[in-house]
């Protein structure tokens, strides 16, 4: 009796831990942003993201007020090669406008309720830190 106590404790706690780590769903970025204006805008981005296997699916949205994101704010913008391996994921968001196109490359990890990170931008040599919290549902 005692060993089936034990095992179904040791199999809660485990399946607390997947549901914790899982990367489904709507995950909040915010950050604030300069333009060449010298002003500073606030950024936010909303990940949907969907795992399957080893494939992540899903979109962004970003939206702001800096002049530089008019635009693509608020256009949904589908990942592309996405993957996920444990709490290590990794996309691309491809966006085209008057400058041409342009790459991210979302890389990080799942801890806990956080997105953690870095977005590189391909072709202008930046990158961000990526920091999102799990949106709260109702």
């Amino acid at each position: 009796m005692k060993t089936l106590v034990i095992a179904t404790l040791f199999l809660f706690a485990a399946s607390l831990t997947a549901i914790a780590a899982s990367i489904d769903g709507k995950w909040i970025s915010e950050r604030e942003v300069g333009d060449a204006d010298g002003k500073t805008y606030t950024h936010t981005t909303t990940l949907t993201l969907k795992s399957e296997g080893g494939l992540l699916t899903g979109s962004v949205v970003s939206v702001s007020t800096a002049p530089w994101m008019a635009e693509t704010t608020g256009r949904s913008i589908e990942i592309k090669d996405g993957k996920i391996d444990g709490d290590k994921f990794s996309f691309k968001v491809t966006t085209e406008s008057k400058q041409g196109e342009r790459t991210a490359v979302y890389e990080g990890s799942v801890v806990d309720d956080h997105l953690t990170g870095v977005i590189k931008f391909r072709g202008i040599g930046q990158s961000w830190t990526l920091d999102a919290k799990r949106a709260i549902s109702n």
